[in-house]
This record gives structure tokens, sequence and C-alpha cells, in this order.
């Protein structure tokens, strides 16, 4: 990201904070990778959740939830966003200190914010009717040994193929809507925005939904994670940064999520997408109480695990740490 942005978003958090009555706000370094699923987080930002609470707000932009992993084990970053892969049991396994601490996004039936977005031509031809007709063809995914690796092989495996029926490539997720477009890949996975945008571009249809797969209808995809030495040697900052997030959470599922004018105002302005294109999206599921569902982070470990992505499997206490929310 380029500096002056990161320096322009700095300076709104740290004014925005300077604004609050009382003592001088703490400042928390947050790691973000921007998402429809951050909406709790934009939200207390702009909605002035985390300056009540004492907390000033340092955003950084990364490329992806993996460039976080490294800066958020040592504490340069208190924070980040993210969504669980092998990498992150990978680095709990070889000693990095940090905590997934709150849900940052599910799906649910309703709440498809995941689709598998599949080329419009594929579809108007009827050459790609049902999730078997994928087999054999290219698939864009975010990243090796992420979630949705995990979600690919599910959808799969409910017709009776493997993950190895598709020809899965890793790139980021515009790349992989650019990729639609120029016709180099037949689908994508891709977290929202990007089915709302390949449907406005007309490039491509959200035709696969979680909800249509019994195993993953009700999914954990994304979480808030803190650094051992935020937990560690600010533990007040850290609950203060929690109750402003839940703060957001609840106003989300107060309004209705992302079809709210208002919401949909803050997600466009943090994301810079029109307010249509956030009104378009699938909706994410966001816990009003922030409270993940850890039985599925179990449920990515061993399927990491069992595809080789793993080598050592960690016990969940060593991954989650729910105390903030309480």
């Amino acid at each position: 990201m380029s500096h002056p942005i990161r320096h322009t978003l700095r300076v709104l958090a740290v004014v925005l904070a300077a604004a609050g009555p009382g003592a001088a706000a703490e400042t928390v370094k947050l790691g973000d990778l921007p998402a429809i699923s951050n909406a709790g987080i934009y939200i207390a930002i702009e909605k002035g959740y985390f300056q009540e609470h004492g907390v000033a707000v340092d955003i950084e932009r990364f490329a992806s939830a993996g460039k976080m992993t490294a800066p958020l084990a040592t504490g340069q970053i208190d924070v980040s966003v993210g969504s669980p892969s092998a990498g992150l049991f990978n680095s709990i396994a070889a000693g990095m200190d940090f905590k997934i601490v709150a849900d940052k996004g599910q799906v649910r039936p309703g709440y498809n914010f995941t689709p598998l977005i599949v080329r419009k031509d594929l579809v108007d031809s009827g050459k790609v009717k049902t999730v078997r007709d994928l087999k054999g063809l290219k698939v864009a995914n975010g990243a090796k040994g992420i979630n949705f690796d995990f979600f690919l092989a599910k959808m799969m495996e409910h017709v009776g193929l493997t993950y190895d029926a598709l020809d899965v490539v890793y790139m980021s997720y515009p790349d992989g809507i650019k990729a639609l477009a120029s016709k180099a890949v037949d689908a994508a996975f891709a977290p929202e925005p990007w089915g709302a945008q390949a449907e406005k571009e007309k490039i491509g249809i959200r035709l696969f939904l979680t909800e249509q797969v019994p195993a993953l209808a009700t999914f954990q995809v994304a979480a808030i994670m803190y650094s051992g030495k935020f937990i560690k040697e600010r533990p007040k900052v850290a609950r203060a940064f929690m109750q402003a997030y839940v703060q957001g959470l609840k106003l989300y599922n107060g309004k209705g999520g992302l079809k709210d004018a208002e919401i949909a105002g803050i997600l466009a302005k943090h994301l810079k997408l029109p307010v249509e294109t956030i009104q378009a999206t699938l909706p994410v599921y966001l816990d009003p109480s922030g409270r993940p569902r850890v039985q599925d982070l179990a449920a990515f470990q061993d399927w990491f695990h069992q595809m080789g992505w793993v080598k050592e499997k960690v016990p969940m206490d060593r991954v989650v740490d729910l105390s903030f929310l309480e």
C-alpha cells in the first residue's frame, strides 16, 4: 500500500481519537485486508466507538492475511484480520505467539458471502450447470492452504468428486476476477464484494453458494487475531478494542447489515467501491457477540493435516482465546 494512503488513514484515526474527551488514546496497530466482513471494525471506526473506549486505530493495509503473520507474531502489529489457514496453524505449532480472539464472518443460510463465481459465457452456453461440471476446469483461489481450499473440497465431495477434480490456481481475488474476464480461468472462489463486482461487469455469475452444501451451510470463515505481546502487555487496551468492535457488530446486526444505507456507506468508503456494489453483495453473518465457531477452526486444521499441509496439529487452546469477549 502506498505510504500517503497509509498516512492518511493513520492521521484520520488519530484525529478521531484526539477528538475524544479524557486521557490520551492508546494506539492499536491493526493489519487490514479490505473485505465486507470487516464491517464491525469499519463501523466502530466511523461511529467513534474506538474513540469512546480510548483507542486510536492505526491501520496498515496488507496484500494478504499470510503477510500479516510474522508482524503479528513479533508484535509489530497488535491486531490482524484474516482467515484460518494451514500457515496459521503451522506458525502456532512452530511457537509463534498470537491467538484468534473473535469472529469476523461466518456463512449461514441466507449469508453466502463466499460464492463460487463461474464465467458468464460458460453458464450462458450451458457448459456449467452443476458443481459436477467444474471437473477438470481451472478455478482461481486466493492462496494455497487457506480455508477456501477446504470449502472447494467440500463442494466437490457433495457431488461425489474430490478436491483433485479441480485445477486450482492461486492469485489475489481482484486478479481472479480479471482472469475470469480474460478467460484465463473458468471460475473463481472469492469473498464479496468480488462476486457482486463480477456480475456488475457481466463476466461472472455467483452460481454456487455455501448454503447448497450441508457441510458448509453454517461455517466459520474469518477471524480477528491478537498478538501474544498485545494480550500479555496491554490486556486492558485489548479488552477496550474488543468492546468497541462488539459495539460495531451490534449496530451492523441491529440495522440489518449491508442493505442499510449508512452501513453500506461506511463499507463503500473503506473498500473504495460504490454503495450500489456493497448493497448488491451477498451478506456476511457477523455474530452479534463476536464468538467464533471453534469446532469449525478444528475442522480446518484436521483437513489441512489430512492434505499434508499441516504437519503437527495443535490443541485449540493454543489457537483461540475468547476471554476478551467476556
